[in-house]
């Protein structure tokens, strides 16, 4: 028996959408509203979420992303009130409806998300821009621009002559070298909502790091450091 969660403030919809799809056959749960719909998912994941992108305290789009981030890959219909806007899927989720809902039609979107997801998946790369497109190598250049940093900085980080890595940003032999900083890059897009937010905690200073920020810790070629604090704190052991 799938497992659908069903995130709405609406307590109308909530009872609407549960009494259609328990006759279905499916294990329907409900939540209210978006931190109640994270502590839920923290718990154990759906096969199926339903979410409304209009919620209380957190809004449907920043649960996905939120969603995503942490590596959870529940599937995800939206439901919207414009047809317009479920014309455009949002990024991360598999399908969006307008309401009101047919029936017919959500049961019908419901069973063919659920069906895919049972298909087998392909492999995402967290943080694809920071590769090279024709190598698939980690790209030096595009890390600099993620991290709003000069080239000849992020050089000194990772303890090469500037004009070399200019000519050949995602060589071979600086893999090594850039992974911990692309994996810190990989771990703190899991806990912010934007690039910008990204950005804003690497550069405010950390206890943990003895008062430095984050970034001055990386351009000091000790990336590791920020891993291991950012992997403790999404695994959830205290500092």
């Amino acid at each position: 028996m799938s497992k659908v969660l069903i995130a709405d403030t609406q307590e109308a919809t909530r009872k609407s959408l549960t009494k259609l799809l328990e006759r279905e056959k499916y294990d329907v749960e409900s939540v209210a509203d978006g931190r109640e719909l994270l502590e839920k998912l923290q718990n154990g994941r759906p096969d199926l979420l339903l979410l409304n992108v209009v919620m209380s305290t957190m809004d449907g789009l920043q649960v996905i992303k939120l969603m995503r981030g942490r590596g959870w890959n529940t599937p995800v219909v939206t439901m919207c009130t414009r047809k317009t806007d479920a014309a455009n899927i949002p990024e991360g989720a598999a399908d969006c409806i307008a309401a009101p809902f047919h029936p017919g039609e959500l049961l019908t979107r419901v069973r063919r998300v659920l069906d895919a997801a049972r298909s087998p998946r392909t492999i995402e790369i967290p943080q694809r821009e920071l590769h090279d497109p024709e190598s698939g190598r980690i790209d030096a250049q595009a890390v600099a621009d993620f991290l709003d940093v000069p080239l000849a900085k992020l050089a000194g980080a990772l303890g090469v002559k500037y004009p070399a890595l200019h000519k050949t940003p995602s060589a071979p032999g600086l893999q090594e070298k850039l992974r911990p900083i692309k994996q810190g890059i990989d771990l703190v897009s899991r806990i912010t909502l934007s690039k910008s937010d990204a950005r804003a905690w690497l550069n405010n200073p950390h206890p943990d790091l003895g008062g430095s920020t984050p970034m001055e810790v990386i351009l000091e070629g000790e990336a590791g450091a920020v891993v291991t604090l950012l992997d403790n704190a999404l695994s959830g052991i205290p500092s």
